[in-house]
């Protein structure tokens, strides 16, 4: 009887806990269904305005930290992107990639021999702080840029002006070539003929700051106040950057070429890729650049998205950086070892559409890059074993080598080829660093062993990835933009053939011959060109990707005020 109660006892129970689970699985059942499900389309649109409307907030994210807002030092693509907010320059791209004049009132008058360019200025262009910016303030500028006390690693750029060099040295108290002629009129010098110096002067390097306020900046709190308290002559004017979490910027009324414009806008800084993409999704983000995976494959399949989004092939390149000043990277067979035993096709699978193995330097949109270029870089293990032999080390290294990376994106990457290496006898350590500290350190030689990187072009010519990143006159003691150190005399002096070429098809010959040189040399050992995504809302209007600027948001408008959109719409069209 005992037996008998308890297993009616037991009996009893288990009906108890089947009903509970029963009453879980209908709840649980009832709660899927009813619960809102994620937007599909769009969950705002815009008033429907057919010109263009001033006033509204505009809203966007960066997933890394946002360096300096001094010009003079921007040269991420961050900080840039948030200097061409705050500054004008003599020269600008249109949406064709063709420069056009800015500050200056036309292009430049050139004389015969490509040397001297003469600039006149417009009319009742003034700074933020309401004064009219004359040819001394270009010039001073300039100065600024070119001093050696400044550090600017734009200075590079602006070598060929007459007395650049001298100056920089501290041999000179002016730079010969810069000549101020008039209140309104300014000339540039060159000691050669130089293709790529108007590429130059358009650049964030050269836009102009006001010299009272540097001044009075850096007497009180030293040369990096510049980029926390920036006043330039762009269409919007700095109110408050709470670092590290977001910078704002107020509509400069006073701006030369007047449009409707944003009251404000607001860059959030360190938004990961899949925050970013739900913020956006949820309708709190105006605008996405490189959503997260699952959002980028969402987008690119989700038919009312399909006005509001571009994807193309970015004019970048990713690789790992190899310092050849530090062992074993001053050894070329184990850079060449590390550039075989990559298999690139691995990002390809795990990132389906959103990038390109990388075989050279040179993106694909970029001439002179060859598809077929006999030393590209490639996937082959056998060969990576012989170079491993080669530079002595058959057996591997007997130690690890420390590679430097920024953020989550970048270990992931890491961690994908830590295997490919291993199969060398590499052992691969991750040291993740904040993007302030990467750019500080990297910058300097014998720091950083070796370090995930990355270029994006700052004007469509191969001389910029070739001749900042890999000539040894890009080094320094500090900002070197060369930061794997490479010197090779072979491919300066190829270099400095084809800067002034004036010929197009013996120029982009010997860029083919340095392509080449850098490909089998591996101070870089190339991984991807990205595919670039962009997503804005409907609301968003005057937005279109930029061939040379990577995020340009000067011409953006907002459609307000915006409209809440119901997502059975959607569903409705969708279903058949």
């Amino acid at each position: 009887m005992r037996s008998t109660r308890k297993t009616e006892s037991g009996l009893r129970r288990w009906l108890g806990v089947g009903t509970a689970l029963a009453v879980g699985a209908l709840l649980v059942g009832w709660v899927v269904t009813h619960f809102p499900q994620a937007p599909i389309g769009p969950r705002y649109v815009g008033a429907g305005h057919e010109t263009p409307q001033p006033g509204g907030t505009l809203l966007f994210s960066a997933g890394s930290n946002i360096h300096t807002l001094d010009p003079h030092f921007a040269y991420d693509t961050l900080s840039t992107a948030a200097c061409r907010l705050l500054y004008d320059g003599l020269l600008d791209y249109d949406y064709d990639g063709e420069m056009i004049p800015s500050l200056a009132a036309a292009l430049p008058d050139v004389s015969a021999d490509g040397r001297v360019f003469r600039f006149r200025l417009r009319e009742g262009i003034s700074f933020h702080n309401g004064r009219e910016i004359t040819a001394e303030d270009i010039s001073w500028s300039l100065h600024r840029l070119l001093s050696k006390r400044i550090g600017s690693p734009g200075y590079p750029f602006f070598k060929s002006i007459e007395g650049a060099p001298a100056y920089h040295a501290g041999e000179t108290d002016r730079v010969q070539g810069i000549v101020v002629i008039d209140d309104k009129t300014i000339e540039f010098r060159l000691d050669e003929a130089d293709q790529t110096f108007l590429n130059a002067l358009a650049m964030p390097f050269s836009y102009p700051i006001p010299r009272e306020h540097v001044e009075r900046l850096e007497a009180a709190e030293g040369v990096d106040a510049v980029g926390r308290h920036p006043i330039g002559a762009g269409p919007f004017a700095f109110a408050r950057w709470e670092r590290g979490v977001q910078v704002e910027f107020e509509r400069f009324d006073d701006y030369w070429a007047p449009a409707a414009r944003p009251d404000r806008m607001v860059f959030l800084e360190n938004i990961s890729s899949d925050v970013a993409s739900a913020r956006f999704r949820n309708g709190d983000l105006d605008i996405i650049y490189r959503p997260s995976k699952v959002h980028r494959l969402f987008l690119r399949e989700a038919e009312p998205w399909a006005p509001y989004r571009s994807e193309a092939p970015s004019p970048s390149v990713f690789a790992l950086g190899l310092n050849c000043e530090l062992p074993p990277f001053d050894n070329v067979h184990v850079r060449r070892a590390v550039a075989f035993a990559l298999d690139r096709s691995k990002l390809e699978r795990l990132d389906p559409g959103q990038v390109i193995a990388a075989t050279q330097v040179l993106p694909p949109m970029l001439a002179p890059h060859d598809p077929d270029l006999p030393q590209r870089q490639v996937f082959d293990l056998e060969r990576a074993k012989e170079e491993m032999r080669l530079a002595g080390h058959p057996d591997g290294l007997s130690d690890p080598v420390t590679l430097w990376v920024r953020g989550e994106g970048e270990v992931r990457v890491a961690q994908l080829f830590q295997q490919d290496l291993k199969a060398i006898g590499i052992e691969i350590e991750l040291k993740l660093v904040t993007f302030a500290t990467y750019l500080r350190e990297t910058g300097r030689p014998r720091v950083a062993q070796a370090a995930f990187t990355g270029w994006h072009q700052d004007f469509p010519d191969p001389s910029n990835f070739m001749d900042i990143l890999f000539h040894s006159r890009s080094i320094h003691p500090e900002n070197s933009e060369n930061r794997s150190f490479y010197r090779n005399p072979e491919l300066d002096a190829i270099l400095d053939r084809a800067r002034p070429e004036t010929d197009r098809e013996t120029r982009l010959a010997l860029y083919a011959e340095a392509n080449a040189i850098l490909a089998e040399d591996a101070p870089w050992a190339f991984l991807y060109y990205p595919v670039d995504m962009f997503a804005w809302q409907p609301y968003v209007k005057g937005f279109r990707p930029h061939p040379v600027w990577l995020n340009e948001y000067r011409h953006v408008w907002l459609d307000l005020p915006k409209k809440r959109v119901s997502q059975s719409i959607y569903r409705e069209e969708s279903t058949p």
